[in-house]
């Protein structure tokens, strides 16, 4: 049964991976009034008589996220059986629910509003937490029937400070981006990067200047987790789980900057859209990881 249960978790966090990517694709290709402005039916139907691709786009998105969200479930009333002294289990079941609902309400908020622009931006904004939650149970998961016990890295104040900060920092900067895709800015900087429009400053209440902004926050994240490889490989190398942890942040924040270049240089070309997503995504769940090992150390 312990087989089984890790086997589960495991799918249930591909599962949800796999909803952050469906969902960026009914974004980037117009799909998100595929079924009108009816939700949970699709034109007040269950499957719709007449439907083209983008309306079988929107409803394959609606029917995996569905199935993920009695997976997620599933998922967290087994971990509260399976585990009920960890403490850790019990948090993040109740908040891999919580959020794969309120996840889903704003997507149908999205739809019922006609694709409000904050509502769009907060959907994607829960998803990724939605999915690092059920990444971080299923680690904690892993944890318990491997080890029996979590891991307990030693940290200084100063690092979990730098562990906690640049993973909120980081969902501000996923907001910044969020913020371009549904305020139509995308395409603000032409096929310019990393200038933008031949320029390294345009004006900032353009579309131009919404995209420099984001870069520019962005640029942060990448400098900040640079400076934390530094950091961990000069006094952490120890801390195996660590010092892999920030290397694996480093190396997708290289691969989400290189698809944001990418998206801009193609002229917002669907495969890197798709990837600047999904790295995204990765990247904040490894931060999140992160920020649970600083959290269990007291001193």
């Amino acid at each position: 049964m312990d087989r089984a249960f890790k086997w589960f978790a495991v799918l249930t966090t591909i599962g949800m991976l796999v909803i952050v990517i469906m969902g960026a694709i009914v974004t980037n290709t117009g799909s998100a009034n595929g079924c009108g402005a009816s939700w949970p039916l699709c034109y007040g139907q269950v499957i719709p008589d007449q439907a083209d691709h983008k309306t079988w786009i929107e409803l394959s998105h609606r029917a995996v996220s569905a199935l993920l969200g009695v997976m997620v479930v599933a998922l967290a009333i087994w971990s509260w059986i399976r585990l009920p002294r960890v403490r850790e289990t019990k948090m993040l079941a109740v908040l891999s629910v919580f959020f794969i609902v309120l996840q889903g309400l704003l997507g149908g908020a999205a739809v019922i509003w006609q694709q409000s622009s904050f509502a769009l931006a907060l959907h994607f904004g829960f998803s990724i937490i939605s999915f690092a939650s059920v990444f971080l149970l299923t680690v904690v998961i892993f944890e318990q029937l491997h080890f029996g016990e979590p891991y307990l890295p030693k940290l200084s104040k100063g690092l979990k400070f730098h562990f906690y900060a640049v993973t909120i920092y980081t969902y501000l900067v996923v907001y910044s981006g969020a913020f371009v895709r549904h305020s139509d800015s995308s395409a603000g900087c032409g096929t310019s990067w990393p200038l933008c429009n031949g320029q390294w400053i345009p004006p900032l209440a353009t579309p131009a200047g919404v995209q420099f902004i984001h870069r520019i926050a962005a640029a942060v994240v990448f400098l900040w987790l640079l400076f934390l490889l530094i950091k961990v490989w000069r006094h952490y190398r120890s801390e195996s789980l660590v010092f892999g942890s920030v290397l694996a942040a480093f190396l997708l924040v290289i691969a989400q900057v290189a698809a944001g270049a990418l998206v801009v240089q193609t002229s917002l070309n669907l495969a890197f859209l798709l990837l600047h997503a999904f790295f995204i995504t990765c990247l904040f769940g490894v931060l999140c990881y992160l920020f649970m090992i600083a959290s269990r150390v007291k001193k």
